[in-house]
């Protein structure tokens, strides 16, 4: 069955991008003992807006490749096509490729792929400029995939990585760093969401370069 979705906007320093989102999320929650199953491409989270920031603000793409880790609905992606960028979205889900390709479309992105892939058997052997990914090393057991995935899709110029303060990824990224000689820039955005519980996050987003 499709996905239901709706239309909404998200909202960047000059910039509102129109944007599907699922109309329920918890209608495709089918088993939560089995993290696999469980439906976190169908949420915009907060590592993902603040990396979206991020690239809006500071980054240009004019003409190079960039291949979006764990795309979800795409929206660093999105952003990344708008600041000139050939977009790859990656992800494991077959809905999360639809729509993200579908957000692309809704805002004029034409030349833009999808590649259906699982981190622990990921065979996507092409060449980009950039990596991208939010809070995508948020789980030890999937670093050795990721950095294998980093080496293999080439990242000719740079991979940019968000998360909102968790330990693995900073070590991940010290990691990295030390065994590559990559370079870090290491920024902090303030995110803030309708959400009373917790809404305002500081987002690290960290840039790293060959040495």
């Amino acid at each position: 069955m499709a996905v239901g979705t709706k239309e909404t906007r998200i909202t960047l320093p000059g910039l509102d991008v129109p944007f599907l989102v699922v109309e329920n999320v918890e209608s495709l929650i089918t088993d939560i003992t089995d993290e696999d199953k469980v439906p976190l491409w169908a949420e915009i989270w907060p590592a993902c807006r603040g990396l979206s920031r991020y690239i809006w603000e500071r980054m240009d793409f004019n003409g190079q490749r960039v291949l979006e880790l764990g795309c979800g609905l795409g929206l660093a992606g999105v952003v990344c096509g708008l600041k000139g960028a050939g977009i790859t979205f990656s992800d494991f889900q077959p809905d999360a490729l639809e729509i993200a390709c579908r957000n692309a479309a809704l805002n004029g992105l034409t030349g833009v792929s999808g590649y259906l892939g699982d981190w622990r058997n990921f065979s996507l052997s092409e060449q980009f400029d950039w990596i991208v990914g939010s809070d995508i090393l948020y789980d030890n057991k999937f670093h050795s995939c990721l950095e294998s995935i980093f080496k293999e899709c080439s990242y000719g110029k740079g991979i940019l990585l968000s998360h909102p303060g968790r330990r693995p990824a900073f070590q991940f990224i010290k990691d990295w760093c030390d065994k590559t000689g990559s370079l870090e820039e290491h920024d902090v955005i303030p995110v803030y969401i309708p959400d009373p519980s917790f809404p305002y996050y500081e987002i690290h987003i960290h840039k790293l370069t060959k040495g």
